[in-house]
């Protein structure tokens, strides 16, 4: 069987039709065999999706040649198996749930490009963020990163709001999985009069598609919101899987934990579900490997939670 295309892109500029962009994207997605996630906006686009790489190349050209969104810069990457269990395009408000009187389409950050990276984030007088949530620093981060310790993405302006001092004093350079939280958040800290920002061009995936294995700053794994559940640094599926009682990575040395369950819990929420969540977090589990043993897909199986 061949390998599978995933590709990781988002695009910040304005669209003036969303739901029409929805419903193209959609049944062209649906010809090509495409599977993932597709979030259309009046602010642009955001999606990664998995399939035939002449499928997914059919979709950039499509997007640009019918809605002008050029210059998408994919992140490549290849699985054995389709990490999604179905297609999903879907309309927002915004590109991202953060609140706030800022304007993504114009106040952006310096981009700066992989190669570059290293030697810029290596300046004393630069400040190096990761914006991504907890449990997505914990399994991997770039060495000397300053970590928000947000649990979601709305978390993040009381961080910026708590540090603005400090941070208006120094350059401060940030990375996401993607790229596309770093749009938004740049937003948000330029508002804040937090002016001297830079951000990683294309994000994590593409600093690890672009920069050979041994110049690598990089740490760990990366997590991503696909069945892979995380990627090493060659952007291979990594050694993590999901807790499906939080949604959380976790290790093998994770599971071997006592408050470890399959389906119902982990180290990381076994204190915060209740004794309620846990039955019905084991009553799912249940019904999953039921239908497993008939060779059949259970919904909750492949039910993950787009909260970033």
């Amino acid at each position: 069987m061949n390998a599978v295309s995933i590709a990781t892109f988002y695009k910040v500029s304005p669209v003036k039709d969303a739901h029409k962009l929805r419903r193209d994207v959609e049944r062209l997605a649906v010809k090509e065999s495409l599977y993932g996630t597709f979030f259309s906006t009046y602010e642009g686009i955001n999606t990664t999706l998995a399939g035939p790489r002449s499928g997914l190349e059919q979709l950039l050209k499509f997007l640009e040649n019918s809605y002008q969104l050029s210059g998408i810069s994919p992140t490549w990457s290849e699985s054995k198996n389709i990490p999604f269990k179905r297609l999903k395009v879907r309309i927002k408000d915004r590109l991202l749930p953060l609140e706030g009187d800022f304007q993504p389409l114009s106040k952006k950050s310096t981009h700066v490009e992989p190669n570059d990276w290293n030697d810029f984030i290596e300046d004393p007088n630069t400040i190096l963020i990761d914006i991504r949530n907890d449990y997505e620093s914990r399994i991997g981060s770039f060495k000397g990163s300053l970590m928000t310790n947000t649990g979601s993405f709305t978390d993040l302006p009381r961080f910026i709001k708590k540090n603005r001092k400090i941070l208006k004093k120094k350059k401060i350079a940030i990375f996401c999985t993607g790229g596309i939280r770093c749009e938004v958040a740049s937003s948000f800290f330029i508002n804040e009069d937090i002016e001297d920002m830079y951000q990683l061009r294309g994000g994590i995936l593409n600093y690890l598609a672009k920069v050979n294995l041994a110049d690598q700053y990089w740490r760990g794994e990366c997590f991503v919101f696909d069945e892979r559940v995380s990627v090493n640094r060659k952007l291979k599926k990594g050694g993590f899987e999901q807790c499906f009682g939080c949604r959380r990575p976790i290790s093998l040395q994770d599971m071997e934990a006592e408050e470890y369950k399959k389906g119902v819990s982990c180290p990381y929420c076994y204190d915060k579900s209740t004794k309620k969540d846990k039955e019905r977090f084991a009553q799912r589990q249940k019904q999953i490997e039921l239908a497993n043993m008939r060779g059949e897909n259970h919904l909750g199986q492949s039910a993950r939670k787009e909260k970033i």
